[in-house]
């Protein structure tokens, strides 16, 4: 296993979530047959500001028994549209960085909750590389 060419992948869902109005649908990725991996990024491209004063929005990564083993992005309360949330803003969302090779990674969701309106749409994606 070579460290010094890593192939970049970045997965991404193209349905928009919202999560202001329950949660957003499940999916899930693979890397390349064969090959390890590193999760790098968790990130959403925010297109409805996120209120959630009482339970925050989060993009859950893991597996089929811990939904967040790998890692787990929050989303802070008033996060305005038009913003990138990634791990620069939450800097404990990826929590294992190793991602074994030919493993179906799941991702899943926590919904907003506000003691004023749910609110909150965003496009999700992981940034990884593999070996």
């Amino acid at each position: 296993m070579s460290y010094s060419q890593p192939i970049p992948l970045v997965f991404t869902n193209s349905t928009e979530g919202d999560f202001g109005d329950g949660t957003p649908t499940a999916w899930s990725f693979k890397g390349p047959k064969g090959k390890q991996g590193m999760l790098k990024d968790i990130g959403l491209h925010i297109t409805e500001v996120f209120n959630g004063d009482q339970v925050t929005g989060k993009v859950l990564v893991g597996t089929s028994t811990d939904a967040n083993y790998y890692g787990q992005l929050e989303v802070t309360d008033g996060t305005a549209a038009t913003e990138t949330w990634n791990a620069q803003d939450d800097t404990n969302a990826v929590i294992i960085e190793a991602l074994p090779a030919d493993t179906q990674i799941e991702v899943t969701y926590v919904g907003t909750t506000d003691t004023g309106t749910n609110t909150g749409k965003a496009f999700n994606y992981i940034e990884t590389f593999w070996y």
